[in-house]
């Protein structure tokens, strides 16, 4: 059975909810266990919880739908402190939800490019958090490394043919770049847009408690036909 505009949506945020891990350059491993609409058990994990929605017709005869979604996210606490642990996860939250991931070709790589560095185009100035690194020809002791990095905190357009930096050394030469939407990452290009509507703390725990969690609330607009909620 074909399944509504709304749930398609409700499972590309499930799916950009298992991202979040160390691995691809957040600061949690949270996504180890995603559910929508059942709270996490036990560990760690993150929970999406789909609302109501509004809706209205346009003079073109869409319908205009907004749906809010509340992700929260629960975690053990070990030896931190709760603000230690739960600003972080809510940065992740944000991240993962709204945040826009570029693709750079690179060349000529000589010093290695690693997962959180931070590169900067020489020419251009721009910066990016490097969360994935892929190389397809060549090897960094060789000089020669080329490939992809994958980015997110960009501040803008790296210029092809400039040099990367990490630090003040030359790692690389930048290639061409394509960008992928915070609406294609989470909400599977389906969406009008996402944005960050509100968040914080879900709890503080009691002295001695073992998990804390935070809040994320997110506005998501998206349009479907009159009276068709499959298509759009």
């Amino acid at each position: 059975m074909t399944d509504t505009i709304r749930h398609r949506i409700i499972a590309a945020l499930a799916d950009r909810a298992l991202d979040i891990r160390t691995a691809n350059g957040f600061t949690s491993d949270l996504g180890s266990s995603v559910q929508v609409g059942i709270a996490p058990l036990a560990g760690n994990g993150i929970a999406i919880w789909p609302g109501d929605e509004t809706a209205e017709v346009d003079k073109y005869g869409r319908c205009i739908n907004t749906m809010p979604v509340t992700v929260e996210a629960i975690s053990s606490l070990g030896s931190s402190t709760p603000s230690a642990v739960l600003e972080p996860v809510l940065g992740d939250l944000i991240e993962a939800f709204t945040g826009e991931e570029i693709t750079l070709a690179f060349t000529t790589g000589g010093s290695e490019i690693e997962l959180a560095d931070t590169i900067t185009g020489h020419t251009s100035k721009q910066t990016g958090y490097v969360v994935a690194v892929s190389v397809t020809s060549g090897t960094w002791a060789g000089g020669n490394a080329a490939g992809t990095l994958t980015l997110r905190r960009v501040t803008g357009n790296f210029t092809s043919g400039e040099n990367l930096k990490v630090g003040a050394v030359v790692s690389a030469k930048a290639g061409a770049w394509d960008g992928s939407t915070a609406e294609a990452l989470a909400c599977g290009d389906l969406a009008r847009s996402i944005r960050y509507t509100a968040g914080g703390a879900q709890t503080y725990p009691e002295p001695g408690g073992a998990r804390t969690g935070a809040r994320a609330q997110f506005e998501i607009k998206y349009e479907t036909k009159r009276g068709n909620p499959y298509a759009q």
